[in-house]
C-alpha cells in the first residue's frame, strides 16, 4: 500500500476531531495512517464534494473505492494502527451501526461544547509527517 491508501479525513476546526487524530497518531507507531482535514487540498482531490461539506462526519479512505464514514471510519482507522486498541475496535464493530452512529452523532452535535477549538496541543515533528494538506 502506498501512503495515500489509509487517510482519515476530519474537521480541522473541531477540538474532538483533533484530539481523536492525536490519539490515533500516538497509537500508530508504524505510521500506517495519514490524516487530512476535510477542508484541505487532499480532500479536494480525493473526496466528492458532498463528503467534504459534511464536517461532522469522519471519512476514512482505506484505499480507492473503500470508504468508511462516522463510527465505521474511526474504528477501521483504529484497527489499521495495529495497536492493542484494534481489539476493542473490532468488538465495537459488532455493535449494530445504528446505535454506534447515534452515539457518534451526539458527540458530533456537542463537539464544540465538549472540546473547544484551540484546546489541543500541536503535533510533534514526527507526527507532522503523517499530516497531509
Amino acid at each position: 500500500m502506498n501512503y495515500m491508501d489509509r487517510i482519515l479525513f476530519y474537521d480541522g476546526d473541531c477540538g474532538i476531531c483533533t484530539r481523536s487524530v492525536r490519539f490515533l497518531l500516538k497509537r500508530d507507531s508504524q505510521q500506517r495512517l495519514r490524516f487530512a482535514t476535510l477542508q484541505g487540498i487532499t480532500a479536494q482531490s480525493l473526496l466528492p464534494e458532498g463528503l467534504r461539506k459534511e464536517l461532522s462526519t469522519a471519512v476514512y479512505r482505506r484505499r480507492e473505492g473503500e470508504v468508511y464514514l462516522r463510527s465505521d471510519a474511526v474504528f477501521h482507522a483504529l484497527i489499521d494502527t495495529h495497536s492493542n486498541w484494534r481489539f476493542l475496535a473490532r468488538v465495537a464493530l459488532w455493535i449494530p451501526t445504528k446505535p454506534r452512529n447515534a452515539c457518534y452523532d451526539w458527540i458530533a452535535r456537542n463537539r464544540e461544547r465538549l472540546a473547544p477549538k484551540g484546546a489541543c496541543e500541536l503535533p510533534t515533528t514526527e507526527e507532522q509527517e503523517q499530516l497531509l494538506l
